[in-house]
């Protein structure tokens, strides 16, 4: 159906590949990259990003459904489950050659028993306190080894702290994983990581947030090239007197005659009603302040010094207009949210789009 809103994310695939290239350039050609592409590669689209992406051997997802729908598209990559392991999904994991990631030790008896065999990997849990085995219980990893009918693919653990540039905690998760198996078995980079921390790279680096040109450090990688470009349009232009309120809850009151536009994207579109006031939108190549609190639908921003906007004037959400730029890092900062957000919160009414000029 036509998007008569003409509320679009569109997505840079040529980006994407230089930045694929410069995580390869910075790990090395020994080092394998398994990007992570959960909750539909961060919203983009994982069939249109697994077929972009360059000599691909795994990938990594979140869970068994996932997994299943990844295998339907690629019919011979490494498809790695990072927690979606329990007893009741074996037949599944094994009838679309899925590679679970064992994280909890109650499990490990259901794998040694079953009749299938698998590829797995282990994750040991180095402080995140998240999921993991505990470092101390080596039996385990041992009883793994041994199993007939189980091939230990590597060693899983993840930094809590590398995007905040914690130097001293991640190279103590580190090392705690190194006492425990040699550096050639080990997958433990992130993002920031396999960006900044060359001591980390191991065997396997398992990036994400980076492919998509979100730097996952607190300064921007310059290398790394935005993929993502939002944009949606003006719906109505009207003024207002001194006095009036704009919004709901009346947040906003007008301090002088205005004019403002309603922008055709508002909260089930993704952003945040955290924006409220917050931040702008460029349009004609000028910023828009947002006035009121973001609605369901619409946001409305402040165009009194844009003279010319008008309704079907297109509205840059996050990327270039004319010589100014919206990140998606100034997105989550006005939203107060993490990076990752940003994107995985897209609605499904935000149209995709892809570009590649190769």
């Amino acid at each position: 159906m036509t998007n008569f809103r003409k509320t679009v994310m569109r997505v840079d695939l040529d980006a994407l590949v230089h930045n694929y290239h410069v995580i390869k350039k910075r790990v090395g050609s020994g080092v394998r990259i398994a990007p992570v592409l959960k909750a539909n590669a961060y919203g983009l689209g994982i069939k249109k990003i697994v077929r972009t992406l360059p000599d691909l051997k795994s990938v990594c997802v979140a869970s068994v459904e996932e997994g299943v729908e990844l295998r339907g598209i690629d019919a011979d990559i490494e498809i790695i489950i990072l927690s979606g392991l329990c007893p009741q999904a074996l037949k599944t994991i094994h009838k679309y050659r899925l590679t679970p990631v064992v994280f909890e030790p109650t499990i490990v008896a259901n794998l040694i028993k079953s009749h299938y065999k698998f590829n797995i990997y282990i994750k040991i849990d180095t402080g995140m306190n998240r999921l993991g085995i505990n470092r101390k219980r080596k039996k385990i990893i041992h009883r793994l080894r041994d199993a007939k009918n189980i091939r230990v693919q590597g060693i899983f653990s993840h930094f809590s702290s590398a995007n905040d540039r914690d130097d001293q905690e991640t190279l103590r998760q580190l090392h705690q994983l190194q006492q425990i198996v040699p550096s050639e078995e080990i997958s433990i980079a992130n993002s920031a990581a396999a960006l900044s921390l060359s001591d980390s790279h191991c065997r396997m680096v398992r990036p994400g947030l980076a492919l998509f040109g979100i730097t996952p450090l607190p300064e921007r990688d310059e290398e790394i090239r935005p993929v993502v470009r939002i944009t949606s349009r003006v719906i109505q232009v009207k003024r207002i007197k001194k006095g009036e309120s704009v919004g709901y809850s009346r947040t906003f009151i007008s301090d002088g005659n205005m004019r403002i536009a309603v922008v055709a994207m508002g909260y089930a579109d993704g952003l945040s009603t955290r924006m409220s006031n917050r931040g702008f939108f460029l349009l004609r190549g000028q910023r828009a302040p947002i006035v009121g609190r973001v609605s369901m639908d619409m946001t409305i921003v402040d165009v009194t010094m844009i003279p010319d906007a008008s309704v079907g004037d297109k509205v840059v959400i996050i990327g270039r207009g004319g010589d100014l730029e919206i990140l998606a890092e100034d997105v989550a900062c006005w939203s107060e949210k993490s990076n990752y957000e940003i994107l995985c919160n897209l609605g499904t009414r935000v149209q995709r789009k892809y570009r590649q000029r190769g």
